[in-house]
Formats: C-alpha cells, structure tokens, sequence
C-alpha cells in the first residue's frame, strides 16, 4: 500500500497537509473569566456597571417601567463562594430581588413557593424533550390551586432562543409591573411580583434565561451576566453552545442598540436633515458607491500574471517538476 506521502500517478496534486474526514461538530470553547472580587470586611463582592442606554423599544415591555427597573437597583453583588454548600444546589436563589433561579424541585415545594412570594414560574425546557415528553416540566401541573402565572419556554438551537426570547422576557415584565403600585419605580421593593425561573437542574438551560433577561434589562455582556448568576447560584455549569448563544444575543443586543441611538439622535437634532451634508443625509449607498474598480479593490488585474495564484494554504497543491 502506497504511504500518504507518495505521489499517485493517477493525479497530478500531492497532500499540503494530513487529511481528516472527521467533522468539527463541536462549538467553539468560551472561558469566562472570573469577576474582579473585593474582599471589603471579609466579604467576597463586585459590582457589574450597566450601560448607560434607554429602552426605546416596546419589544421587552414598558421602556419606562425598563428603565426605572434598572436605576432602582444596581448590580452589587455579594458572591457566595464562601459560603457555598452542596445541598444548596436543591434550592432556588435570588439573583434579583424580584427573580429567583433554581430547580424544578424547588417549583414543586410550597412552603418555598409562599414564603417567598412567587407570583410567576417560569419553566425552560428542552423543544426536542417537550416532544417525547410532553407533561415533562409543566409548571401547570405544579401549582393547580395555588393561583401562580406559569410561562414555558421552550428552545433548542440559537435560532429559538433568540426568536423567542423577546416574547418570554416581555411577557415577565408585564407580569411584574402590573404588581407595582405606580410607574416608573422609586424603588425596587415597590414590585410586588416575583419571579422564579427554573429547569430540572437550575444549572444549565434556566441559567441562559436570566442571564439573557440581565443583558436585556442592563445592557450588561454575557460575560458580565454569567459572573452575576454564579455569584449567587454557584453551581451553574453552562455548555459551550449556550455560552455562544449568550455572545449571539449580545451582538444582537449591541445592534439593536446603536440603532435605536443612532434614531434617537436623529430625532433630537431635526434641523440637520436637509441642509445639504452627507453625514445628515440617508447612508445607504446608490449604484454609483457600488460600481468600484479592481485598483481600488486592491486586486490584480486579469492581465496579470499572478491572477490565477490562489491565497493561503490548500489541502493539495500542485507537485513541483
């Protein structure tokens, strides 16, 4: 048997480099790195700044009631890693004073339920799951007389989850401002709904949820939102796919941003628009921006003598004579 290195005589390329068929199926790796912790009296803390933005969007609920929800409580938080135990991974935490993340055990315990004053559950679960199991995780079949709201949502791939996470987190701010006595808030403690969002572990798939629900509401990273649960859920283990789902929604997040600035602005200063320059003018290119040449392209013309060379390195190349 010919070795890999040998030229067939049957072709007229030799192997650049060690072929695979082997697909690469998994995502890319995310590290998260650990938040700046100060050790003020003992205590591990770190204080996420939000992004100074306004919410100029109905899409996520009331951008009034948005923006008095993030001014009325800022992200300081007191990082549990001390005082972490095992057996607290069986109950649910608060993340927000109005959110809590844990277990689908802890949505099945009513004295849990009651003393916390959980309005509104709110199960994630597996679309693929839900069809071969469609009971499995229904946050209705918990509390049948208790009188708690229950939400579900459901998503499997990047495309569900950002699909749907704008009628999900819509839905619990509606929830939580028609519990408050007045708008916008003066403080937090004046929302009287709370909010436990769970999976079957509170460690994986619940987790994308709220930390989704933090970018949205303070304008916050991914990363920034995964340090702030951890804080406060230490056992949170979070897969490679739903870490870049988070990074995925926090590009989104940053477009939709710009451009609700950029109109804001627009708005604000009305008497540049038709005074001539090309800055106030419309920015989407006519027929004339698109018709450019190869040289300023930077190409080769077709006359050179280096246009069929190709860039970079192929798996074959031709052998040298």
């Amino acid at each position: 048997m010919a070795s890999d290195n040998t030229i067939s005589t049957s072709s007229s390329y030799i192997q650049s480099f060690p072929y695979s068929d082997k697909l690469q199926f998994e995502s890319p790796r995310v590290h998260v790195p650990p938040p700046l912790i100060d050790y003020k009296d003992g205590k591990p803390s770190f204080i996420v700044a939000a992004n100074d933005f306004v919410h100029a969007s109905t899409e996520y609920g009331n951008p009034v009631f948005l923006d008095s929800l993030r001014s009325c409580h800022s992200l300081q938080m007191i990082h549990s890693m001390l005082s972490w135990q095992y057996e607290m991974r069986r109950a649910a935490q608060p993340v927000l004073p109005y959110l809590y993340l844990g277990p689908s055990s802890a949505a099945r315990d009513p004295v849990f339920l009651k003393a916390s004053g959980i309005t509104l559950m709110v199960a994630v679960r597996s679309t693929k799951g839900i069809q071969a199991r469609p009971a499995f995780l229904n946050p209705a079949s918990y509390v049948a007389n208790s009188g708690i709201a229950t939400l579900s949502f459901d998503f499997d791939s990047t495309f569900d989850f950002v699909s749907k996470l704008r009628l999900i987190v819509r839905e619990i701010n509606e929830h939580l401002e028609q519990t408050c006595p007045k708008i916008p808030l003066e403080c937090v403690t004046d929302i009287g709904g709370k909010v436990l969002i769970f999976c079957e572990s509170g460690n994986n798939r619940s987790p994308v949820l709220v930390a989704g629900y933090l970018m949205i509401i303070y304008g916050i990273s991914a990363f920034s939102a995964i340090q702030v649960i951890q804080s406060q859920r230490f056992c949170i283990t979070l897969s490679n796919d739903l870490k870049n789902v988070l990074l995925d929604l926090q590009y989104i997040l940053e477009a939709q941003r710009a451009v609700s600035a950029t109109r804001t602005s627009s708005v604000e200063v009305p008497g540049l628009l038709g005074q001539g320059s090309r800055s106030s003018q419309c920015t989407k290119r006519n027929i004339d921006d698109m018709d450019t040449s190869d040289e300023e392209m930077g190409a080769d013309p077709p006359g050179n003598d280096n246009w069929s060379i190709r860039e970079g390195v192929a798996p074959f190349a031709d052998p040298i004579v």
